[in-house]
């Protein structure tokens, strides 16, 4: 009985992976992540290196070998690449970078421009395109809070 059972299992095991791998190499549908937002992305096995074509539109931070942080940075597409440690490829998927799905309003005044997101109230959002002094401005703004709070959480 348990040699019928090992039998079973490692046909299971072996029906599975094959499957599992080829899953990664045929998604040819592009990944989606919105500007400022991170998504996981899954991998049927571990990853020894991951490569985004255009790190100035997204970030890949890797977890675990098979646990992949998208993070987008500016509108845009590239695509992302994961191979094994063999040089394999597990993954190859083109990365689209979209704008925020929030209620996000965009002011004009002449030739320059002001982004806000508008949920319950609108909050200044320093965007890309966004008149220079006001992007500066929010940003440092944003950048001294930042440190504020590491500074604040990091032990005496």
């Amino acid at each position: 009985m348990p040699r019928l059972l090992i039998i079973v299992l490692g046909l299971f095991l072996y029906a599975g992976l094959p499957a599992a791998s080829a899953l990664a190499q045929d998604e040819t549908g592009a990944f989606t992540v919105e500007v400022d937002k991170a998504r996981v992305l899954r991998l049927p096995r571990a990853a020894a290196t991951v490569v985004i074509g255009n790190p100035a539109i997204a970030d890949a931070s890797v977890h675990d070998g098979r646990l992949l942080f998208i993070t987008g940075k500016v509108f845009g597409g590239t695509n992302i690449i994961a191979l094994d440690a063999r040089g394999n490829t597990i993954l190859e998927r083109d990365l689209h970078v979209s704008a925020p799905k929030l209620a996000a309003i965009t002011y004009h005044r002449g030739n320059a421009q002001y982004s806000f997101t508008c949920a319950s109230n609108c909050q200044p959002a320093p965007s890309i395109g966004d008149a220079p002094e006001f992007f500066d401005t929010l940003s440092g703004q944003q950048q001294a809070k930042s440190d504020q709070g590491n500074s604040a959480a990091t032990p005496n």
